[in-house]
């Protein structure tokens, strides 16, 4: 029995490996500039930003220089972005291979969070080794804090990513919508902002937001010198659960039908 599971396991990890390769070759194979473009993207939202305030005079945000502060807030962003807008068309693209008994569709939205949780990571090293080099300094705090964070944030995106991978195949139109509804948190989840800039009343209703725990969470566990204490890990731990638990049941509700037709109809 445990030689079978093992055996599976070691075949589920193949299937993943080839279909983590399959998606890094076709999103970066025929453009090299596309690598580049992972760092390009948050770096010149990163710049923008920080030269808003240098032209009013900022030195930092919550004991943060301003480019550390955004950037910490805006790569997790990005991995969560990335994670469901790739989740959308997960099934769909890699419908053919699901003829192969071995190839199931959550092997094609868990590779999809690999890769984005890969160039999140190249991305975030890149980042904060170069703000280093160029005499930003900042004092590193918990790693294994930071890396519960991340791994939290994945599971949250995973789950919401199985979902939207579901239901995607089924209403075309999901593609279009959900981008559209992620937008908005890009502005409420405390990239541009801490959380103790918020009035009172307002910062009690803006930290219900899981993603704004979550930036909170990270620069926290990042930085000691990040001034504002109000993420909870406790809470965006459930959250975390909450999703990924209501994702894997989607997923498993409708898994035969995704892998048949690539569709739950």
């Amino acid at each position: 029995m445990a030689v079978s599971i093992e055996k599976s396991w070691a075949i589920q990890k193949s299937v993943i490996y080839a279909l983590f390769v399959r998606e890094l070759n076709s999103r970066f194979g025929r453009y090299r500039l596309g690598y580049l473009w992972a760092v390009l993207e948050p770096l010149a939202l990163v710049g923008v930003l920080s030269a808003v305030r240098l032209i009013f005079g900022s030195k930092d945000i919550a004991g943060l220089p301003y480019p550390i502060f955004f950037a910490a807030g805006i790569i997790p962003f990005y991995l969560f972005q990335h994670i469901v807008n790739q989740s959308l068309s997960a099934v769909e693209s890699n419908l053919a291979l699901m003829n192969y008994q071995r190839v199931k569709p959550s092997d094609a939205v868990v590779s999809r969070v690999l890769l984005e949780s890969v160039i999140a990571l190249a991305v975030g090293v890149i980042f904060f080794a170069g703000f280093y080099k160029m005499g930003f300094t900042f004092e590193w705090n918990s790693t294994l804090g930071t890396i519960a964070v991340v791994l939290l944030l994945i599971a949250f995106s995973t789950g919401i990513g199985l979902i939207v991978a579901v239901i995607a195949p089924l209403y075309q139109e999901t593609k279009k919508v959900i981008p559209v509804l992620i937008r908005p948190f890009f502005f409420i989840s405390g990239i541009f902002f801490a959380a103790d800039s918020l009035p009172s009343q307002y910062r009690e209703l803006a930290l219900y937001n899981p993603l704004m725990q979550m930036t909170e969470l990270i620069r926290m566990q990042m930085f000691q010198n990040y001034t504002s204490q109000y993420g909870s890990m406790s809470y965006f731990a459930i959250c975390s659960m909450i999703s990924l638990f209501i994702g894997l049941a989607v997923y498993r509700i409708n898994r035969i039908k995704l892998a048949t037709s690539g569709s739950i109809r």
